[in-house]
This record gives C-alpha cells, sequence and structure tokens, in this order.
C-alpha cells in the first residue's frame, strides 16, 4: 500500500493540435524515490512543467498529502516546496553562488533591504551539507558543470524542500559526479525529502529509484516495481515494442532533396596526421574510410570534442595537416569545413546546433543554403526541401512553421543531423549523437548513422557512452589526456579492453585483453 505524497490525478495539456498529456494518474509514496521515464514526446517534459507551475493543465489536478495544490507560478511551486533541478542548468554566470541559489527570492531584512548575511550562512550551511568544494562569494562561470548541478539542489534546499525533481541531472557528470550527486540524494532522502528522477539512464533508474512510472504517447502505462521488473520490461513498456538490439547493414539510405549522395573514392576519405591543439590535444594521426564508422572514446578531458571542433573550423591547430578525399584541406571557418565536406552534429543541441528563434523549415535549410552562398530566398524550394528531410528522417512536428523547443529531444536531435545530411557531406563528425535522447530516438538516429555510412559516406563518432561505440563502430580509437592510446577493432572489442587504453598506460605491442 503506497502512503499517498505527491499525486498527479487525470492530467491533460494540449498545446494546439498536439495531446501532450492525456489524462495522466499516477501516486508517488511520501520519502520514496520515483522514476518517471518515457521516450521523448511521451509527457514527461509537460507533467514537470505543471508540477512547477511554468504551464497549467487543461484538466486535472494535483495534490500533496491529500490536499489539493495548484501552482500559477514557478515561485509558488518553490514556496510550497517543489524543487527542480533541470538537464540544462539555469545559472547567472556573472552572479555569486549566493546570489543565484536566493535568485527572486532573497531574503530581506524588516526595511525589506537585502540581508546578504543570512543568505551567505545559509549558502555556506548548504555547500557543507552537500559537500559542495566552492564558497558562497565564488562566481558561477567559475564553477564546474557538477558542482553547478549541486548549486541547483542547493537552490531547492534553501527553503523548506518537500519534493526534489531531477530532469536528466547526470548528463554531462562523470562517474565520479553522479557518485556524488546520488550520494546526496539517498541522505536526502533519509531526511523524509520525496524525490521525483527523470533519466534515459536506465542503469541510474534502476541504482536510485524504488518504482518506475512510464509514460507513453503522452499516457500513463503502468508504474512498476523496481525490485521486481527487469530492464527489458521497461524498455518493451516505453516504445510498445521489443528493445532494439545491434543496428545492422543495410542498403535502405535515407535520401535527401539537395542531391544524390556522393559516391567516394576507395582511398580515405578522412586523414589526419600530427593534429595538435594545446593542451586539449596533441600529435593526433588517424583516417576514415569511405563507408566506415571509427568510434572515438576517451574519459572527460581526454581531447575528444576538442579534435571534432578543430577538424570542423571552431578552433584554430597549432600544427598537423587534414586531408579530404586526399586532397589537403585548410579550415578557418566552419563554411571551409562544410564546403571541403565535412559536416558535424554538435553534442549541445541546444547551444550549438539548433536556431530556436526560427522555424524548423529554415533549421533544416540554413546550412545547404550557407554552403552555397545562396542569396535569394524561394519559399517553394525550401517549403519541398524540407518536408522531404521530415520525411526521410520521420520527424514528428504538426507543421514545418514550429519552432524546436516545441519538439521532443529526439526529434530535435534528427533535425540537428538532417540539416547537415542534406549538404552532402563526404565525412560526418558525430559528437554524443545520442545525448539525451530516449531508447527509441536512439535506435533510429543508430539507424540514420548506419544508412549513411552504407552509402558510402566517412563517419567519426565521439561519445562517452561505450556500449553505443561498441555497437556502432567498425573501429575504436581509443584516448586519454590529449594523446591517440590506441585503436581497437569495434567486432573483437569489449568495454574492458577499451578502458584499458582509456584509463591506463597499456603495452599496444601486447594482444589487447591479455593480462595486464
Amino acid at each position: 500500500m503506497i502512503t499517498a505524497g505527491l499525486e498527479f490525478c487525470d492530467v491533460a495539456k494540449a498545446f494546439g493540435a498536439v495531446q501532450a498529456l492525456r489524462g495522466v494518474s499516477f501516486t508517488i509514496a511520501a520519502g520514496d524515490a520515483h522514476a518517471c521515464v518515457g521516450e521523448n514526446g511521451a509527457g514527461k517534459s509537460t507533467l514537470l512543467k505543471i508540477l512547477a507551475g511554468i504551464i497549467r493543465p487543461d484538466r486535472g489536478a494535483l495534490s500533496w498529502a491529500g490536499e489539493r495544490i495548484h501552482f500559477s507560478t514557478p515561485r509558488e511551486a518553490l514556496e510550497h516546496g517543489i524543487g527542480m533541478v533541470y538537464q540544462e542548468m539555469l545559472a547567472f554566470p556573472n552572479l555569486s553562488v549566493t546570489a543565484n541559489i536566493f535568485a527572486g527570492r532573497e531574503i530581506t531584512n524588516r526595511w525589506g533591504v537585502l540581508d546578504e548575511r543570512a543568505m551567505r550562512a545559509r549558502t555556506q550551511e548548504l555547500l557543507m551539507q552537500l559537500h559542495v568544494p566552492v564558497t558562497p562569494d565564488t562566481s558561477m562561470q567559475h564553477v564546474s558543470t557538477a558542482c553547478a548541478q549541486l548549486v541547483q539542489v542547493a537552490r531547492a534546499l534553501a527553503f523548506d524542500c518537500r519534493v526534489l525533481v531531477l530532469d536528466e541531472p547526470t548528463t554531462s557528470l562523470t562517474d565520479a559526479e553522479v557518485d556524488h550527486l546520488f550520494g546526496v540524494v539517498t541522505r536526502l532522502r533519509q531526511q523524509g525529502v520525496t524525490v521525483l528522477f527523470v533519466s534515459h539512464r536506465l542503469p541510474e533508474v534502476y541504482r536510485l529509484c524504488d518504482r518506475i512510472t512510464v509514460l507513453r504517447d503522452g499516457q500513463f502505462v503502468d508504474t512498476f516495481e523496481r525490485a521486481t521488473t527487469p530492464s527489458d520490461d521497461i524498455v518493451r513498456a516505453m516504445v510498445g515494442r521489443e528493445p532494439p538490439r545491434r543496428v545492422p547493414h543495410s542498403s535502405s539510405v535515407p535520401q535527401f532533396p539537395s542531391s544524390p549522395v556522393p559516391q567516394f573514392p576507395s582511398s580515405p576519405a578522412l586523414q589526419v596526421r600530427g593534429l595538435s591543439r594545446r593542451p586539449a590535444f596533441e600529435d593526433v594521426s588517424f583516417q576514415v574510410a569511405p563507408g566506415e564508422i571509427v568510434g572515438m572514446f576517451g574519459l572527460v578531458g581526454s581531447g575528444r570534442t576538442e579534435i571534432l571542433e578543430t577538424l570542423f573550423g571552431l578552433a584554430t591547430p597549432d600544427a598537423g595537416q587534414v586531408a579530404v578525399d586526399g586532397q589537403a584541406i585548410y579550415v578557418r571557418s566552419t563554411r571551409d569545413a562544410a564546403r571541403a565536406g565535412l559536416a558535424l552534429v554538435p553534442e549541445n543541441r541546444q547551444r550549438q546546433g539548433l536556431f530556436f528563434n526560427l522555424s524548423l523549415r529554415h533549421n533544416l535549410v540554413l546550412p545547404l543554403a550557407a554552403k552555397q552562398g545562396v542569396g535569394l530566398i524561394r519559399d517553394a524550394g525550401e517549403e519541398t526541401a524540407a518536408r522531404a528531410q521530415v520525411e526521410a528522417l520521420t520527424i514528428k512536428a504538426p507543421h514545418l512553421k514550429v519552432t524546436p523547443d516545441a519538439l521532443s529531444g529526439g526529434n530535435q536531435q534528427k533535425i540537428v543531423a538532417g540539416k547537415w545530411l542534406a549538404t552532402t557531406p563526404k565525412v560526418l563528425l558525430l559528437d554524443e549523437p545520442t545525448k539525451g535522447v530516449d531508447v527509441g530516438a536512439k535506435f533510429e538516429i543508430h539507424n540514420l548513422i548506419r544508412h549513411q555510412a552504407d552509402a558510402g559516406m566517412a563517419c567519426l563518432m565521439v561519445s562517452s557512452d561505450l556500449p553505443e561505440v561498441l555497437a556502432l563502430a567498425d573501429r575504436i580509437l581509443v584516448m586519454r589526456e590529449g594523446h591517440l592510446r590506441g585503436e581497437l577493432p569495434g567486432a573483437g572489442a569489449t568495454e574492458e579492453t577499451v578502458m584499458r587504453l582509456a584509463t591506463h598506460d597499456v603495452d599496444l605491442d601486447r594482444p589487447a585483453g591479455g593480462n595486464a
């Protein structure tokens, strides 16, 4: 029998013709750690926004301990003990940690003057409680990603927090930082705080939570007991089908309207020799053949992302040569890179991949127009090209005029990939291509990458998701501390052999997987 804590009762919400929630009802026990999972577009974010007072439901209600609650603003939700920790960290980088924790809820004295001493003392107390190694006066621009997440937790706890909502809080954290965050959450649970955890990472869900509620297409599917439910059952409930397996090679390739997928020569599509950008990486050499998927793996700080950024003209190398189809290229800008046949799907789609003030149509056609130097916009041509890409990528959107913020994370990621595929690149650079997307969307993106490789495109993929690298890569390059430490064939690699190269000095003459 679940002791009623937080209850969602027949909650429904529509945005125009899109029905985001369809009468969702479930209960989270007081003091429980409860997960809410589902594919992108399942309705999780809409449910959290209703709980946070950001939007109002069309129908239904929320209650706490049997008492009806209603929030018209985020401040009301905070004052009633609903603390939110978002995936995209909300911070004022030019303000101190104290100012960030109390922004919009400052403590004042009886004359209405800010009580700086009281806020600073409370901040120090929270930082010590959460074991955050910064001071109340530290500027947020000097705070690490992991500490910034914990500052968000501190903001939630600054007043009487009864429900702590964690929305994909571990996306940008290392394993050690995740351990620290989960330790904090466990201590808060012991103090009586109820936790609602939203994540696509099922191992973390199983590690932290007691019960798991699944949403699909805006509807409640079921609530499962973690201890007695295999993860495959959760995936099956999320996607309504069997869990996806390793992506096979296929001859079925999505076609884009701009021009045919190019045919590649037998020489390497991408050659990198002695590339350096100190202190991020030094003397890196490798090549990628047409039709090959090369995975690049390494821990945080290994230089993986910086290599892709340098290849795509976002940074200038100190030394080295790069060639595409045997021709040396000199990239001074992203336009140079695109014209040389390179395309980059960046790690952070929110800041680097999408124009949220522009429509879906414009997002999909801008890179091709920029590459070609188009001076005259032809609406009919753009409409046709964008619609063909939406169909090829199975992007779920009500119309082409919608902006990306109205779409799920998985569909946003398809837009980022699709807009560059429309330029028919020779080399596709992918930085964390499935970061923050659900199981179903991940499978579709894996299929998309494999299909492009089958058509002859060279793909260089950076991912911190080791199972993803093992599932997709034909070869695996392993980076550590800015140096390329080794190469493994994708078919024979294991998590153990890859991690040994990523974390230890290894005798590369010794067969991979041999005794250390």
